[in-house]
């Protein structure tokens, strides 16, 4: 949507050429060579012009009437699957267990200290050789892998060796064992297995080949310190059209914000690391927003230990007094991009114990808000309608007569240029370009006390609108400033302020 024009131009249209259609009008079956009548008599409010429009996603009208554009970007997340993902590849795709009490091999991130995580999901295969001349019964036992307190064991029975050969084996290979539902609850953040092998006599023997594989492990939840480790977030790019129609001007916004809409149900301290941000201009720069938050990072709001299954959140504001948006903002933005990484445990105190659950997640979104509150110096916009005056044949002479109250604190110039089929410019509307609306006068808050008055003519003769009746097109421009009315002044643009419009026409037909 072309926002920019939206509320410029319905407002200048609406006075000297949207009406063009009720040229229909001017057929008059006497012919009198000199008529005169209204065209427009209107008053209007931004409120009502905005009321009128379809699309109004990136316009918000405050209460107090105080218009803002925003525009929002993507979501960015990242759930558990992220760091789950780190744990379930924790352990080597078989492990061959050498010793009858030997630690898992576990391989967690550098810091990362699980005091528990809960199972959902995994199987659990091994594969025993007996290289004894005698039977043995091989219990396994996971000490520190507890069901209602009690640790995952089981026993299998193998054959005695005969001493040539292949050796006698058990394996549940084909029929793998479920660990869902365990707990496994590290000892000096450490998980065993123990294993011991029994003869008929009673003589504890050495197992021979002993291979274990854990795999499909999904967790449900985890307790412990994560580490601080830095997560890739995402990048986005919030586009601005604003200056869409834009020709050249200069455009301060007083109070330009961006705020950062932060969600977490991670109970793990996380700060938001801002990559990059940079405000692209319609000048082909890229400037880069400054701020101490970004240089030092954005704290996430987390639940603690007690709080398992709440989203925090939170919402930090970049604006012109904790960066340099207003400076960024007032080069013609088209558009801001920024990557948002999270940084775990940023204070690296071990001693913080945090959880997260197969639902756990966080989110990102990024909001760009453009108050109509600054100032303007030949902001120049300008868009194409379409006309047909070739059906006025008769028209020998005609003037419009403009006249204008307005309450926003604007001076609008316009100037329009009809063109032809191939987009030659016939003619101009006006000669010269003239400021159809001067702005009012605004007190020290930049709200408009003392509205202004101004009428303006524009005449075509026969040879002017002999000129103009084959064009297609008008290309309007409007031009918008502060500083004729309120020089160095920032001035707020309000829903509820009036533009008041008559327009009439006086035509002489031959």
């Amino acid at each position: 949507m072309k926002n920019t024009c939206l509320l410029l131009m319905l407002i200048v249209w609406s006075m000297a050429c949207s009406k063009l259609s009720n040229l229909e009008d001017w057929e008059v079956s006497n012919y009198q060579p000199e008529i005169a009548f209204p065209l427009v008599n209107s008053s209007t409010t931004l409120q009502e012009i905005l009321e009128s429009v379809e699309d109004l996603s990136d316009i918000v009208v405050d209460p107090d009437g105080r218009i803002r554009f925003r525009y929002i970007g993507d979501i960015l997340t990242r759930t558990s699957d992220d760091i789950f993902g780190t744990l379930s590849s924790a352990l080597p795709p078989l492990i061959p267990v050498s010793s009858k009490k030997m630690p898992l091999p576990f391989n967690l991130p550098n810091g990362v200290k699980i005091d528990r995580v809960d199972l959902k999901k995994g199987d659990f295969v091994y594969y025993i050789e007996n290289p004894n001349l005698e039977a043995i019964k091989v219990q396994v036992t996971f000490p520190q892998m507890l069901k209602a307190g009690q640790p995952y064991t089981f026993s299998v029975d193998i054959p005695a060796y005969s001493g040539s050969g292949a050796r006698p084996s058990a394996s549940n290979q084909l029929t793998p064992a479920s660990i869902a539902g365990y707990s496994l609850i590290p000892k000096n953040d450490t998980v065993y297995i123990e294993y011991n092998a029994v003869t008929p006599s009673g003589a504890s023997v050495n197992a021979g080949l002993f291979l274990v594989r854990i795999t499909d492990l999904q967790f449900s939840y985890a307790e412990g310190f994560f580490g601080s480790l830095l997560y890739e977030g995402g990048r986005d790019t919030i586009g601005i059209d604003f200056f869409q129609n834009y020709i050249k001007g200069n455009i301060y916004f007083a109070d330009p914000r961006v705020s950062f809409f932060l969600e977490n149900s991670f109970g793990i301290p996380s700060r938001s690391i801002v990559r990059d941000f940079k405000v692209f201009t319609v000048d082909n720069r890229a400037l880069n927003v400054e701020s101490v938050f970004l240089r030092n990072g954005i704290d996430f709001p987390y639940p603690t230990i007690n709080e398992v299954g709440q989203v925090k959140r939170d919402t930090f504001t970049f604006n012109s007094t904790n960066s340099n948006l207003d400076v960024v903002f007032g080069s013609g933005p088209i558009a801001v991009a920024y990557d948002v990484d999270a940084f775990t445990n940023p204070f690296g105190d071990t001693g913080l114990k945090g959880f997260i659950t197969d639902k756990s997640f966080y989110r990102v979104q990024v909001q760009v808000e453009l108050p109509l509150y600054g100032r303007v110096s030949n902001f120049l916009a300008e868009d194409v309608y379409d006309v047909d005056f070739s059906q006025y044949k008769n028209v020998k002479q005609l003037e419009f007569k403009v006249v204008a109250d307005n309450e926003l604190p604007l001076d609008i110039a316009i100037q329009g240029y009809f063109l032809s089929g191939s987009g030659q410019v016939l003619d101009s509307l006006l000669k010269p370009v003239e400021q159809i609306i001067p702005g009012a006068q605004t007190n020290a808050q930049g709200i408009s006390t003392t509205p202004s008055s101004k009428t303006t003519l524009a005449g075509f003769d026969e040879i002017r609108f002999a000129r103009i009746r084959t064009a297609k097109q008008l290309r309007l421009q409007a031009s918008i400033s502060t500083e004729n009315s309120n020089p160095g002044k920032s001035v707020r643009v309000l829903a509820q302020q009036k533009v008041n419009i008559k327009v009439g026409a006086k035509v002489i037909i031959q």
